[in-house]
């Protein structure tokens, strides 16, 4: 069944407070969507995203862009340096007119298509062991680049591997963690004033543990995927929520049903 907004009340989040601990703050996708639907959002970043330590490895590959055949997105995040990058040493996107281009979800791709490039492959299912899945039948004796974080998991690179493919990764950002709280927005968690915690992915899990901790427990915590549920329970701490559709619009729509 296709997951709807539109049908739940205008404002089914009303009176509920809800951290948000993506990067980006007030200008989050997250955000303006929990506060369209009646939600007050706290924006406490977990994790920092910035330039990887050294540009040279992305420059390389930019050099020889055409020995690949796939150019596969695991982020939007990825996409945004990545392209960035090529425009500042080539100037343009021409070079990729010829590769075919994987998005891991439905926000990688709009990136992608804010730049006026289109997703190849999207697949049914947003995580990684779906793309691999998704592109197993493209891999054998094709040239592959991931653009990848400088943290993050295996499995993509490994299961193409298998596949048959020649793999190449490349990190595009740097994700680190944040070492210290917002001090307001902490003491409101110690005191149970936080209805809901977002948390869409395992290096979010692992960061907001280590900084709140035992705080987190008198919060509903909303896990965008099982990955990232599985992520939060091995530290301890068990997801309220889970989305179905492993997305934003997926993620908001389970604190809904939770909330009514």
């Amino acid at each position: 069944m296709e997951e709807s907004l539109g049908m739940q009340p205008s404002h089914p989040l009303a009176n509920q407070t809800v951290m948000v601990t993506r990067p980006g703050g007030e200008d989050d996708a997250l955000t303006r969507l929990l506060r369209d639907l009646g939600a007050e959002v706290l924006a406490q970043p977990v994790i920092h995203i910035s330039d990887p330590p050294d540009w040279r490895p992305v420059d390389a590959v930019l050099a020889r862009l055409p020995q690949f055949e796939w150019i596969v997105f695991s982020s939007a995040n990825g996409v945004r340096y990545f392209l960035n990058r090529l425009i500042t040493i080539r100037g343009d996107l021409q070079q990729l007119s010829s590769i075919k281009l994987a998005a891991i979800g439905p926000a990688t791709a709009e990136e992608l298509s804010r730049h006026h490039l289109h997703a190849d492959l999207v697949p049914p299912e947003f995580r990684a062991e779906s793309l691999a899945e998704s592109l197993a039948g493209e891999a054998s004796g094709r040239r592959f680049l991931l653009i990848r974080a400088s943290r993050g998991r295996e499995i993509l690179a490994e299961q193409l591997t298998v596949a048959g493919a020649t793999v190449e990764q490349v990190v595009a950002y740097t994700s680190s963690d944040v070492d210290q709280p917002n001090p307001d927005i902490a003491a409101l968690l110690a005191a149970g004033r936080i209805d809901w915690i977002t948390v869409t992915s395992s290096s979010i899990a692992r960061s907001l543990v280590a900084l709140f901790g035992e705080k987190l427990r008198q919060s509903k915590l909303a896990s965008i995927s099982p990955v990232t549920s599985t992520t939060l329970r091995d530290l301890g701490y068990e997801p309220a929520v889970e989305a179905e559709q492993y997305t934003m619009p997926g993620l908001v729509l389970a604190m809904q049903r939770r909330s009514n």
